[in-house]
């Protein structure tokens, strides 16, 4: 992806010796060719593991030989990255800035351009103010990558605004091989699916912490929630607990960061919006290994990012997260469809939208987590209600006509089939394997699946996709403090993360 660099020389013909000298000096001056508009995203979310994977050691020594700004060090050890690992943008970027300060602006340009349009939230924004990058921009080659990254901030928010937003694992969820309080992270970012160039767009830049997220009832907020610490106990009958949980809010339309707040420990974090718009953050404490004692509710003050505890109840939709599982908790009206709610987790018997009746069919109840309505109205989904810890049944997803009642069977499985509807006819629905699926009322056919091997969910991320069985407790991978997958600072400082895990 060359940089085109288009020059004019000459003087006017007769022209006295001095203005021919100016005029010559003048027109070599060179002009950058715009860069064409490269492809968006990236295929899949792995490629944010870039950080552990094979290039990892030559990129440590190259920002090692950046500190002391020993340029000819940085690139050798940053190719070296990328020879080992082609898609480590990290390694791209410090090329980039080695190679500029070389005075290598041309073979600079492709590098930018690659990182920039892969993960424009972390490099596209950075570019403008970068001091590594400063004389780099003033030159003809950096004034073309600052228009591309313009028209690179505008087509992302073009794919996203219409685009199916989730969050979603680098790489598998893993304690450390020692129970114990220990660093810990969820390993999720939100992103962004273009279902039509069928890329993955990211969102947030939290060092991979976020584990889920809520968005406000009438502005463009989202907030999420996240942690960074946890302590799993020796025995499996103790409940394993959240020590450092984080909020923060962004706003949708450019994704800066606009609060966060660091919360304390406790077995079960929650957030919600409440009347308008205020956020809510709830925490409850363990009382045995699945039980929790009373929650405690507290407002969020985004100015000054601290909590004040209220006398408001929990609200839905909200989320509950916990190590072992994450779930959404719905209003007993989603959108006009109710039930007569019992039990925990809420199920019902039979759903009701106006004067249409839908006998849940199968296990003759439906969870409340499933229910959703389309855009209009004209459909709604829910999911039947069966025992997670029974080895040979499986839940039902079904999407139902709202006026007639009809509805069609779209998938059994172990999922917990969280589900939303992208627009009046296409639904959303998480498949308890690690995808999530598309499917279209008016031609009642699949279209799409998303897969994310390490995880995604719709609301917020479990230990794993399918429902949890509580008579024993869940698995995860664990790892040593000599890993090469162990939470270092994955962003650098002043990314907007709401904390720094160091390297264990």
């Amino acid at each position: 992806m060359g940089l085109l660099i288009a020059t004019s020389a000459g003087c006017g013909k007769g022209a006295d010796k001095k203005n021919a000298k100016k005029d010559a000096g003048s027109a070599s001056i060179p002009v950058a060719a715009p860069i064409a508009l490269p492809t968006l995203g990236v295929e899949k979310i792995a490629r944010f593991n870039y950080v552990y994977d094979s290039g990892k050691a030559s990129y440590d020594k190259a920002e090692a030989a950046a500190k002391k700004s020993d340029w000819a060090e940085v690139r050798k050890q940053a190719e070296a990255s990328l020879q080992k690992d082609p898609n480590h943008m990290d390694a791209h970027r410090v090329l980039a800035v080695a190679l500029s300060q070389l005075g290598e602006h041309a073979a600079a340009v492709d590098h930018l351009v690659a990182v920039i349009a892969a993960d424009y939230y972390s490099y596209g924004v950075s570019y403008a103010t970068d001091p590594q990058l400063e004389a780099f921009r003033a030159t003809p080659h950096g004034q073309a990558v600052t228009q591309l990254a313009a028209q690179i901030r505008d087509e992302y928010a073009k794919r996203i605004a219409t685009g199916l937003v989730f969050v979603a694992r680098r790489s598998n969820f893993r304690y450390e091989s020692k129970p114990g309080p220990q660093w810990l992270s969820s390993r999720g970012e939100l992103y962004a699916f273009d279902r039509e160039t069928r890329r993955f767009f990211r969102l947030t830049h939290t060092n991979h912490q976020v584990a889920g997220f809520v968005r406000a009832k009438t502005s463009t907020e989202i907030a999420v929630l996240g942690f960074d610490k946890g302590d799993k106990p020796k025995e499996d009958s103790k409940p394993p607990l959240l020590t450092r949980g984080w909020m923060q809010t962004f706003d949708t339309a450019d994704w800066k960061s606009t609060s966060k707040v660091v919360l304390g420990e406790a077995r079960v974090d929650s957030i919600f919006y409440g009347d308008g718009d205020q956020l809510l953050v709830g925490q409850a404490q363990a009382t045995d290994r699945w039980g929790v004692g009373e929650w405690t509710v507290s407002s969020v003050d985004r100015t000054t990012s601290k909590l004040t505890k209220t006398a408001s109840p929990l609200g839905a939709p909200r989320i509950e997260l916990t190590l072992d599982e994450g779930r959404l908790v719905q209003p007993a009206a989603v959108d006009g469809v109710t039930g007569v709610w019992s039990g925990e987790p809420p199920r019902t018997p039979e759903l009701t939208v106006g004067s249409t009746k839908v006998i849940v069919p199968e296990s003759g109840q439906a969870t409340q987590e499933s229910i959703s309505v389309a855009p209009g109205g004209a459909w709604f989904a829910f999911a039947t209600a069966v025992d997670p810890c029974a080895k040979d049944t499986a839940g039902s997803l079904y999407v139902a006509n709202a006026k007639t009642g009809v509805y069609k069977h779209l998938l059994s499985a172990k999922s917990r089939f969280a589900t939303r509807w992208i627009d009046a006819n296409t639904i959303a629905y998480e498949d308890g394997d690690n995808g999530i699926r598309l499917w279209d009322a008016t031609t009642q056919r699949e279209v799409l699946r998303i897969e994310n091997k390490p995880g995604l969910a719709l609301a917020v991320l479990s230990l794993a996709s399918a429902p949890l069985c509580k008579q024993a407790p869940p698995s995860a991978e664990t790892g040593s403090a000599g890993s090469n997958d162990e939470m270092p600072p994955e962003e650098p400082a002043g990314s907007g993360g709401p904390v720094t895990s160091p390297q264990p």
